[in-house]
C-alpha cells in the first residue's frame, strides 16, 4: 500500500494499571465478543485518536487509565505513535514505534485538536491530511460554487463507521448534518476521481451582485467624465503605450532644446564679456579724456600765467633802463630821492643786477613754457587718440550690443517659446497619461465587478455524483457483494437522486437492518479498495463496528419484531470474512462484531476474541478490572 496509513497498534496505559494493547493485521483484523467487552470503547479511542474532539466514553474498566496510543505504520513503511490524554487536550506525535518512546531522543511535535493553528504549532488534522494525500484540496460546498479546504473530518463517516451509523437508511455518503449533503456529495467525487474543486469560481451572493452593480454605474460615469476631460487635451490617442511614447520623445525634445538654449546662453554671456570689455575701454579712456582735458586747463592758466609774468619782467628791464636815464625823481631800486651825485643807498650795479635777473627769471619762465607748450602738444595728441579710440570703442559696444539683442530675439526668445510649447504640451501628455492611467485602472475594476456578479459568465453546472463516474465504485462493491454472498445474481448501480446504490433493483435503504449494514460495509470497502487502486487519496484503512449486526439467528430468540431480512446468515458470514481475509494489498480492514468466523485459525486474518469471562482467554479490552 502506498496510499494512507495502517493501524498496528492501540494502547490505553494508566501509572498503576497494566497497559491495555491490541496489536493489528496489516491487511484484516476482527474483534469479536459479546456487548460490554470493550469493543465501542476500541472503536472510540480509534475515532479519538484520529481528531475526534468527543473523548472515549468512561467505563468501569478504564479507570486508572490516562492515556491512549496509536501505533500508525506510513505509506513509506515508517511508523509514528499518536498520543492523547482520555481527559482531553491536543495530540502527541512520536516518529517512532511506542515501545520506543522511552528511549526516544527527539522531541515529539505537539498539534492542536479543534483549534486553529499557530505560529508554534500546527493543526492535527493538516497532520492527518498530510498522511493521506488530501492536503490542500478544496470540496464544493454547495450549489453556489462555494469551496473548503479538505478537512480529515470530512472524510470520517466513510472509514470509522459506528454500530448505529451502520444499519441507517440514509446514504452511507451522508452524516445527516443539515445543509451538508453537496459537500458531502463532492467528498465522494473528489476520492472516486481524484479531482478536487479547486478551479471552482463560487456564485456571489444577490447582496455582492447588487453592491459590484452600484459599483460599476459609479465606474462608467468616471470613465465618461475623464474621457470627456481626454478630448479637452485634443488627445486622440487612448493607448497608454502611444502616450507614453510621445511624453519619452516631448522630453527628449526638451532636453535638447535645452542643451540648444544653454549654448545660446553661453554665446550671450560672450556677448557681455565682449560689450563689457569694451565698456570697461570706453569708460577708462573717457576718464583719462578728462583728466587731460583738466590738465589742458590749467596747463592754458599756467601759460597765462608765464605769459603774465614775462610782460612784468619785460616791463621792470624797461623800466629800470628808463629810470636810469632819469635826472630827477625817486629811485626805483631804494624808493629814495634820486640823486646821482649824492644817491648811497643803491647804485647802477644795482639796477643791472635787476635787470640781468630779470632776463634770467624771463629764460627760465621761456624755458617753462616751452616744456608746457611740449607737454600741451603731446596731450592734445594723446586727446585727439583718446576721442578717436572713444568713438571706436562706443561703435564696438553698440555694435555688440545691438548683435546680443538681435541673438536674443532670434534664437534665446525663439527657443525659449518653442521650449515653453514643449512644456506645455507635456504637461498635457502627462495629465492625459495620468487620466489614460484613470481609465485603464477603472477599466480593469470594472472587468473584476463584471466577473465577480458573474464569475462563471453563467455557467454554475458543476461536476456531480454521477452514474460515470461511479461506474468503477459499482462494479467493485458488486463483486465484493457477490463474494460475500449478499444475494443470487447481485447487480449494483448508482442513484444520482439518492446518492445511494441501487441492489437487485431496489433502492438500499429498502432492505433490512442486517443488509444495510452489510452493504454499507461494501460502501466503505469499495470505496477503499477504488481509490487504492486509482491511487487517489484515501486513509488506507476502514474499521467497521457491527457490519454483520448484532440480530444474528445464533444470538437471538425467535421474535415476530425481528424480520429475516434483518439477520445475515452464517454462509454470509463465513463469506464475509474470508473475503475480507484476502484483502492484501487492498488496505486495512479492522471489523468489530458479536461473532466471527467459524474457523479463524483457518483464515489469514488477525483475530481477537473478548470472552467476557476473567477466567477465560480475554475478558475484553481491558485485561485487568481497575474499578472500585
Amino acid at each position: 500500500m502506498s496510499i494512507g496509513f495502517r493501524i498496528k497498534k492501540l494502547i490505553v496505559t494508566g501509572i498503576n494499571a497494566e497497559d491495555a494493547l491490541i496489536a493489528f493485521n496489516n491487511s484484516s483484523h476482527a474483534i469479536i465478543g459479546p456487548s460490554n467487552t470493550g469493543k465501542s470503547y476500541v472503536f472510540q479511542c480509534i475515532k479519538y485518536l484520529l481528531g475526534s474532539t468527543k473523548k472515549p466514553k468512561k467505563i468501569k474498566e478504564s479507570y486508572g487509565y490516562d492515556y491512549c496510543y496509536l501505533e500508525i505504520a506510513l505509506s513509506d513503511n515508517s511508523v509514528h505513535t499518536i498520543k492523547r490524554s482520555l481527559s482531553g487536550g491536543h495530540a502527541i506525535i512520536y516518529k517512532c514505534r511506542y515501545s520506543e518512546i522511552v528511549d526516544h531522543t527527539s522531541e515529539p511535535e505537539k498539534f492542536l485538536v479543534g483549534r486553529k493553528a499557530t505560529k508554534k504549532n500546527k493543526t492535527f488534522n493538516s497532520y492527518l491530511l498530510s498522511i493521506t494525500n488530501l492536503s490542500n484540496i478544496k470540496v464544493r460546498r454547495n450549489k453556489g460554487g462555494v469551496t473548503d479546504l479538505f478537512a480529515f473530518s470530512f472524510l470520517r463517516h466513510l472509514i470509522l463507521i459506528d454500530e448505529i451509523s451502520i444499519i441507517k437508511e440514509d446514504s452511507p455518503a451522508y452524516t445527516g448534518q443539515n445543509n451538508e449533503a453537496p459537500k458531502e456529495e463532492s467528498v465522494l467525487r473528489i476520492l472516486l476521481t481524484g479531482k478536487d474543486d479547486g478551479n471552482l469560481i463560487a456564485k456571489p451572493k444577490q447582496k455582492v451582485i447588487d453592491n459590484r452593480k452600484g459599483r460599476l454605474e459609479v465606474i462608467n460615469e468616471l470613465i465618461a467624465a475623464y474621457q470627456s476631460e481626454l478630448d479637452e487635451y485634443n488627445n486622440n490617442l487612448t493607448e497608454k503605450n502611444e502616450v507614453e511614447d510621445q511624453v519619452e520623445k516631448l522630453i527628449e525634445s526638451i532636453k535638447a532644446i535645452t542643451s540648444e538654449l544653454n549654448s545660446s546662453y553661453e554665446k550671450i554671456d560672450e556677448y557681455d564679456s565682449t560689450i563689457d570689455k569694451y565698456w570697461n575701454s570706453w569708460k577708462e579712456k573717457e576718464s583719462r579724456l578728462i583728466t587731460i582735458n583738466e590738465l589742458l586747463s590749467r596747463l592754458e592758466l599756467l601759460d597765462t600765467h608765464y605769459s603774465t609774468d614775462i610782460s612784468r619782467l619785460e616791463s621792470l628791464q624797461e623800466a629800470s633802463s628808463a629810470y636810469t636815464n632819469l635826472e630827477i625823481g625817486l629811485c626805483p631800486t631804494c624808493n629814495s630821492e634820486y640823486n646821482l651825485d649824492n644817491h648811497n643807498t643803491c647804485n647802477s650795479t644795482d639796477i643791472e643786477n635787476i635787470q640781468i635777473a630779470s632776463a634770467v627769471e624771463i629764460n627760465k619762465i621761456t624755458s617753462l613754457r616751452k616744456e608746457l607748450n611740449k607737454t600741451r602738444s603731446n596731450l592734445k595728441n594723446e586727446k585727439i587718440e583718446l576721442d578717436l579710440s572713444i568713438d571706436s570703442l562706443r561703435t564696438s559696444h553698440n555694435d555688440y550690443q545691438y548683435k546680443k539683442s538681435e541673438f536674443t530675439k532670434k534664437y534665446i526668445q525663439e527657443t525659449n517659446e518653442k521650449l515653453e510649447l514643449y512644456r506645455s504640451t507635456l504637461r498635457d501628455k502627462q495629465q492625459a497619461l495620468k487620466i489614460i492611467g484613470k481609465v485603464k485602472e477603472l477599466s480593469l475594476q470594472k472587468i473584476e465587478y463584471e466577473v465577480e456578479i458573474d464569475p462563471m459568465d453563467g455557467d454554475y453546472e458543476f461536476d456531480e455524483l454521477t452514474t460515470s463516474v461511479t461506474s468503477e465504485f459499482c462494479s467493485t462493491v458488486q463483486e465484493l457483494l457477490k463474494e460475500w454472498g449478499y444475494s443470487e445474481n447481485t447487480r449494483v448501480s448508482f442513484s444520482e437522486e439518492s446518492c445511494d446504490f441501487v441492489i437487485d433493483g431496489f433502492d438500499r435503504n429498502l432492505a433490512g437492518k442486517g443488509y444495510r449494514a452489510l452493504s454499507y460495509a461494501a460502501f466503505s470497502i469499495g470505496l477503499m479498495h477504488t481509490c487504492l487502486k486509482n491511487g487517489f487519496p484515501h486513509s488506507g484503512f476502514v474499521l467497521l463496528d457491527s457490519p454483520l449486526c448484532t440480530l444474528r439467528s445464533k444470538h437471538v430468540k425467535d421474535d415476530s419484531k425481528i424480520q429475516r431480512k434483518d439477520i445475515i446468515s452464517d454462509k454470509t458470514k463465513e463469506s464475509f470474512y474470508k473475503s475480507i481475509s484476502s484483502y492484501k494489498g487492498k488496505g486495512q480492514v479492522i471489523i468489530l462484531d458479536n461473532d466471527g468466523p467459524d474457523e479463524p485459525d483457518s483464515l489469514d486474518l488477525g483475530y481477537t476474541e473478548f470472552t467476557e469471562d476473567w477466567d477465560h482467554g480475554r475478558y475484553g479490552f481491558f485485561t485487568q478490572y481497575n474499578g472500585s
